[in-house]
């Protein structure tokens, strides 16, 4: 049974677990905005709400587009 994490992520933490997520997969709708901010969201049973306002699109594009 997968066991959710209850932490609390910060914006160097959703960075670095991002970068790490969408390194090890080289399927592209796994790379989604969408689809990470779900994954996430369960993993750490955090809202998507409680990700976007750490930070989360702007790890998301910091990974993606190197902006």
């Amino acid at each position: 049974m997968n066991q959710k994490v209850n932490t609390k992520l910060h914006f160097d933490q959703l960075l670095l677990l991002l970068e790490k997520m969408i390194l090890q997969t080289s399927v592209p709708e796994k790379k989604d905005f969408y689809h990470l901010l779900e994954e996430i969201s369960i993993k750490y049973n955090l809202t998507r709400e409680e990700l976007l306002m750490r930070g989360f699109r702007k790890a998301y594009r910091q990974v993606v587009d190197g902006v």
